[in-house]
């Protein structure tokens, strides 16, 4: 063949090599290695996700088979006072698939957010919500919202640092960057699906990097992120939505990670029973944490019962912890009563009629 034809038919040929290039965010990143992947939405809902800021067995919290996948569920968040579940299990580095669904509308021009839909994957966090509020003071949320879009926020992908939080990290520049509510990286292009149709979301935490893909594109990324060990949880907020077909693939851990992204975990796997009525309620026996958020400066041996605590005045969070046979209290993080053994046979209770209360949360080890 003649150099000049050859040239020719290379010259032709350009135009669709080009188009053919990889773009960023054209195209979705490469699949992830053949692992093992663990189903969260299989058997009991209770033998994986437990309350955090709203009960596990509240109304709003329904699940239905999953037709498309035999033993797994479909999770049904209802409307609802802003709540979260979490998992039992703590994550560091995985991969995280799920979809999701909008069931309704996004606000319609008149400004009417009553039909809007908002919930969010909160990932990296402690089994503790914020003092005063539903959401951990640290973590990562992956947008699951229904709003529209506005300057700083978008219903495509977002993900971003809880706002307020201790959490750090990075927006991508590759993304839209907004600092309103967290350290938020937005989409530039919008590939959501229509309400009431599934969305595919794949979530890649790796050594604090986070990547975002929404059906098949790579939607937004946070970089250096902190912490990067912690629980997740599924939140309600203000509209139903549906969660399926969520597993999740561990990837290995980083041997050399430094302290401070590593949030405090459970000293086991451990249930939490949301607890909302102000009477006086039983502790169980054996190990234990319970909970208790309160401005007031309730003394230690009356809240607590039975137990042969003194008679110390606290405020704040109020935690006591029941371990191996000794009881120890903290109080905005502060040691206020160091471990101690506990009288013979002793039954505890703890008096909520006695004061105004925030958030109660009771910790018991799973059984095994």
């Amino acid at each position: 063949m003649k150099p000049s034809i050859l040239l020719a038919i290379l010259l032709a040929a350009l135009p669709t090599l080009t188009a053919r290039a990889q773009v960023d965010g054209q195209f979705s990143p490469p699949k992830p290695p053949a692992g093992k992947w663990a189903q969260l939405f299989s058997g009991a809902l209770e033998e994986r996700w437990t309350g955090m800021s709203m009960s596990i067995r509240s109304p709003l919290i329904t699940t239905t088979p999953n037709p498309d996948r035999p033993g797994e569920y479909i999770l049904h968040i209802a409307r609802g006072p802003t709540g979260i579940i979490r998992s039992m299990k703590a994550y560091e580095n995985f991969i995280l698939e799920y979809e999701f669904r909008h069931l309704t509308e996004a606000p319609s021009a008149n400004g009417n957010k009553d039909t809007s839909g908002n919930s969010g994957v909160l990932i990296c966090h402690t089994a503790f919500p914020a003092f005063g509020g539903p959401f951990p003071r640290e973590g990562h949320e992956i947008q699951v919202c229904n709003l529209g879009n506005g300057s700083w926020y978008t219903s495509h992908g977002d993900i971003f640092t809880l706002p307020g939080s201790i959490s750090k990290a990075i927006s991508d520049p590759r993304f839209g960057i907004s600092t309103s509510c967290g350290q938020r990286s937005m989409p530039v292009a919008f590939h959501g699906s229509k309400t009431g149709e599934w969305n595919r979301i794949r979530l890649t935490c790796f050594d604090g990097l986070i990547q975002n893909e929404v059906n098949g594109t790579l939607a937004s990324t946070l970089l250096r992120a902190t912490p990067r060990v912690g629980y997740m949880s599924l939140e309600s907020e203000g509209a139903p939505v549906d969660f399926r077909n969520m597993r999740i693939q561990e990837l290995p851990a980083d041997p050399e990670m430094n302290p401070k992204h590593r949030v405090p975990l459970l000293p086991e796997p451990m249930t939490t029973d949301y607890i909302t009525e102000r009477k006086v309620t039983a502790l169980p026996g054996g190990n234990f944490i319970a909970s208790v958020d309160t401005n007031d400066t309730p003394v230690l041996s009356a809240l607590f019962t039975g137990l042969g605590l003194p008679g110390t005045q606290a405020t704040g969070r109020i935690v006591l912890n029941v371990r191996d046979g000794k009881a120890s209290v903290t109080a905005k993080d502060k040691e206020v009563v160091a471990p101690q053994p506990l009288p013979a046979e002793a039954k505890g209770e703890m008096h909520l009629e006695s004061g105004k209360f925030g958030h109660v949360l009771l910790f018991k080890p799973v059984a095994k």
